[in-house]
């Protein structure tokens, strides 16, 4: 029960709110006034005693490990690297006790860390998970608002292959053996070489993420007699797509090679530090396995293909991320767009202003360029890119029959 005391006239209420004493103002000099106030202010607390709250590291954990479990393995592991930032900092802070300063000088020293705002948002977002999950069970009892809304001006990255570009990455994903090695030695990195080539075909022709590729096994995923490739689910949902002609030949030698069974790809743990020294190598933009599937999606919508097709393929519900950060139309896409444009025309013109120049040409719509890759034969020409031999069955011969950039 509550306590009322008298400060000067004014009357002062003392009683607990969620097991916290409460000392407040009734603004009232009438004790009868005062009690009906402090009435109300004792039906407003759900409880007079203490809650049962947890330190905000254990809540973490239930919530990466227990309340996630039904999450991908990729957003699985991206949460629990943000939860181990937050317990670092905020870790031993009771539930109940954590107050909207602590999360603000949580997120000005994530920002002196050098942590991008982009990356503290996403910690954020962890960190109301885990509060509205230990609100759920009884474990936090304040308010979701002491949160800050921590939104940042996303911008996505905008890289992707030309098909030139792509080939000369696939000759540059191992350092080429010194001049004096060994057949042995040079044999050994062109089989690497290899390897990597299919990862990254297979990035660029099916568009798995990295979980996914790590996780497609040939008995259950190359269909290749019903031409078919089965993505497993990962960040978003599982999908089934028509294996590209280009891909085929690669996925018959490496399956026959495994008799059909076990991964698809060998582990590449270091994927995103060696695309990026064979970028520098081959001379074209760093890419990482995102940006390889942002290659597939370009492809895709240059060659006006439905952003709903390319959503569905990239395992996607909606558009959204094709519109915005997947699908990247080229100079000659946007340049045959403009060409459509009325030369001469009075459209939207006023009687009696002269117009100058002949009318403006058609635009043609510009043909997306083809790749041919093959597994059996190089093709020798100027308009080939002649790769280095040691595979068998030799992997080399990679053509554009148009020019790119």
């Amino acid at each position: 029960m509550g306590r009322i005391h008298k400060r000067g006239d004014t009357y002062y209420a003392d009683f607990f709110d969620r097991g916290r004493r409460v000392q407040r103002s009734l603004r009232t000099t009438d004790l009868k006034v005062a009690k009906e106030r402090l009435r109300d202010l004792e039906l407003q607390t759900t409880d007079r005693g203490p809650h049962k709250t947890q330190a905000l590291s254990d809540a973490l954990d239930y919530f990466t490990v227990v309340a996630c479990a039904n999450k991908s393995v990729g957003t699985k592991h991206c949460y629990s690297t943000k939860a181990r930032h937050v317990s670092r900092l905020l870790g031993a802070t009771p539930l109940d006790a954590l107050t909207r300063e602590h999360v603000e000088r949580y997120i000005a020293a994530r920002l002196k860390e050098g942590a991008s705002p982009h990356t503290v948002h996403k910690d954020l977002v962890v960190l109301r998970g885990t509060l509205k999950s230990a609100q759920a069970r009884g474990w936090f009892h304040g308010s979701l608002d002491l949160v800050p809304e921590f939104e940042t001006a996303y911008e996505p990255r905008r890289v992707y292959l030309a098909p030139a570009q792509f080939m000369r990455l696939t000759d540059e994903l191992v350092p080429r053996p010194h001049t004096h090695a060994s057949p042995a030695t040079i044999e050994k990195s062109e089989t690497r070489r290899a390897r990597r080539v299919l990862y990254c075909m297979l990035i660029a022709f099916a568009s798995p993420r990295r979980g996914e590729i790590d996780a497609m096994t040939w008995e259950d995923h190359i269909d290749l007699a019903n031409d078919l490739i089965r993505v497993p689910r990962g960040k978003t949902v599982s999908r089934v797509m028509a294996i590209a002609a280009e891909l085929r030949p690669w996925l018959e030698t490496f399956g026959a090679r495994a008799g059909w069974v076990g991964p698809v790809v060998e582990p590449w743990g270091s994927v995103t530090r060696d695309l990026a020294a064979a970028c520098t190598r081959a001379g074209i933009p760093r890419v990482t396995c995102n940006d390889l599937r942002r290659t597939f999606a370009s492809w895709l919508v240059q060659a006006r293909e439905s952003l709903f097709v390319v959503a569905t393929l990239m395992g996607h519900n909606s558009t959204r991320m094709v519109e915005q950060v997947y699908g990247r139309l080229d100079g000659k896409t946007l340049a045959s767009a403009i060409g459509k444009l009325p030369g001469g025309s009075h459209a939207g013109g006023t009687d009696g202003v002269p117009t100058r120049g002949a009318h403006g040409a058609s635009g043609t719509t510009a043909a997306p360029p083809a790749i041919t890759i093959s597994v059996e034969e190089s093709v020798i020409s100027q308009s080939s890119f002649v790769p280095r031999d040691g595979v068998e069955p030799p992997t080399r011969g990679f053509s554009v029959p148009c020019s790119t950039n």
